[in-house]
Parts: C-alpha cells; sequence; structure tokens
C-alpha cells in the first residue's frame, strides 16, 4: 500500500487509519460509503451502450500472433467482472477470470496519476484483491492493454489506451505539479554544474595592505 501512496491521490493519513481485518490483512478503516464510487472507469465509460464491455485496444510495433489474437477474442466477449466485486469463486482457468484480473489492474492503474505504476507496487496484491498465482503474467498476454516500460531496469505497467505515444492524454493538476518541481530540480543540478551559483557560506577575501 505504501508503494502506491505515492503513484495515486492519496490521503497520506491512510496509513493512521489502517485496521485488523477478520481474515487476517491489514486494511484502512471505512469512514463512509458511496456508491459512486464502486464504479469501473469501463463501466463509466459504457454507461451509455448496452452489451459486452470491452477493452480499448491498441497494439503498436509489433505483430498480434494468432494465439494473441484468440485470447483477446475469447476474453472480449466474457462477461464483465467489476473489480469492486468478490471474484474468489471465479475459476481461474475460465475467460470470465482473465477478464476480472484485466479489469482489477486497468481500474487500478486509471486510479494512478500517471496511469502506471511499478510491477513490484502490485506483485503483493494477490491477496488483497483475490488474484489467482502468476497474475502479473496477465501484463504479458494482453499487450494491447498494458505495456511493460523497462527503463532504467525497472519494469513499470503503463495503461497504453491513456498515452499517446509518449505522452499522457490527460493530466492530473498533481502531476503538472511534480513535472514543474522535476524541472526546477534538474535546472537546478545543471546550473551548479556549471558554476552558476556561489558558494554562500564563502568569507569575502580581506584587503591586503600595501
Amino acid at each position: 500500500m505504501k508503494r502506491l501512496m505515492f503513484s495515486v491521490e492519496c490521503n497520506t493519513d491512510i496509513v493512521n487509519s489502517l485496521v485488523d481485518l477478520p481474515d487476517g490483512r491489514v486494511g484502512p478503516r471505512l469512514l463512509a460509503w458511496d456508491h459512486k464510487l464502486v464504479i469501473s472507469q469501463l463501466e463509466a465509460n459504457y454507461a451509455k451502450e448496452k452489451g459486452t464491455l470491452m477493452f480499448p485496444i491498441g497494439f503498436t510495433r509489433f505483430r498480434v500472433k494468432e494465439k494473441m489474437h484468440g485470447m483477446v477474442g475469447g476474453m472480449a466477449k466474457a462477461p464483465y467482472t467489476s473489480p469492486y466485486v468478490d471474484g474468489s469463486h471465479l475459476d481461474p482457468r475460465t475467460d470470465v477470470s482473465e477478464k476480472r484480473i484485466v479489469g482489477v489492474f486497468h481500474e487500478l492503474l486509471h486510479l494512478t496519476l500517471q496511469k502506471k505504476t511499478e510491477r513490484n507496487n502490485v506483485s503483493n496484491l494477490r491477496r488483497p484483491l483475490e488474484l489467482p498465482q502468476k497474475f502479473t503474467k496477465v501484463f504479458e498476454r494482453h499487450p494491447g492493454i498494458f505495456y511493460i516500460s523497462m527503463k532504467g531496469d525497472t519494469q513499470t505497467i503503463v495503461l497504453r489506451e491513456t498515452y499517446d505515444r509518449n505522452q499522457l492524454i490527460e493530466k492530473h493538476p498533481l502531476v503538472h505539479i511534480r513535472e514543474k518541481f522535476a524541472n526546477m530540480m534538474k535546472q537546478g543540478f545543471l546550473d551548479r554544474s556549471r558554476g552558476l551559483y556561489k558558494d554562500t557560506n564563502q568569507r569575502p577575501e580581506e584587503d591586503t595592505l600595501i
């Protein structure tokens, strides 16, 4: 949870509201219930449409194998199970279960500010989210929905539909603030390396008596 807090718009006080759950897990205390918050982004996008809910898919820079066509097609036709609904009864071998796993991370990434997060941040969410073993393989199985970035030797999971090439399509106000701060820090380091800053602790040289 702590790893994800920086990625989402989360109040840091949430750490102080953690309670022990009946099944031995630890979770934040629910202070108020809002039915509007249990509607996933995918459900909101299809609110005025009828039929099976399908995830936006975009294939770029690689060819789609026949096996991948089959996996996408089978899952696309399967019923959609909301990530906010108990999915422990689903058979992990079915397309319905596969679609729920995709839906869980589709929603999770939508909740993040930059629509992406490090793979390590979600690797320990199996129990809290009631996911099957090796659930993170879903990212490789659905490259049209998720993109795995290897920049800096760190695996980052990116939600494809939210990016136009390398640019985030819709930026949260906090993203703008963080980008400005990062640019200021970068410029400061460059200016210091160029000797543009004077050491304020250095004493002025004393006048030499002639």
